[in-house]
């Protein structure tokens, strides 16, 4: 059974994941006619390793997000549109 100080930690982890745009990275994917399927290779990975990646629920490595923004021609003055994004922080902004 989990004690309190482990469920709190896997929540922070869930919380820190959680920093691909997932729905933008998404529809870029598409915009460039690209798949799940033919990225994952590039990375490498398997695509449902890929899938993960980008649905925040696993960490993405900064090696694996600049192979994926290459792919997609993701220009550097937009990168942290779909990675690195942190949605409060964004709103804190504003």
């Amino acid at each position: 059974m989990y004690n309190n100080n482990e469920v709190a930690k896997k929540q922070q982890r869930k919380e820190v994941n959680k920093l691909i745009n997932s729905a933008k990275l998404r529809g870029r994917i598409v915009e460039k006619g690209k798949t799940i399927q033919s990225l994952a290779p590039k990375i490498p990975c398997t695509p449902y390793t890929l899938g993960k990646k980008i649905a925040n629920e696993t960490p993405m490595q900064i090696e694996e997000a600049t192979i994926i923004a290459n792919q997609l021609e993701i220009p550097d003055s937009e990168i942290t549109e779909y990675f690195f994004y942190n949605r409060s922080c964004k709103n804190a902004t504003k």
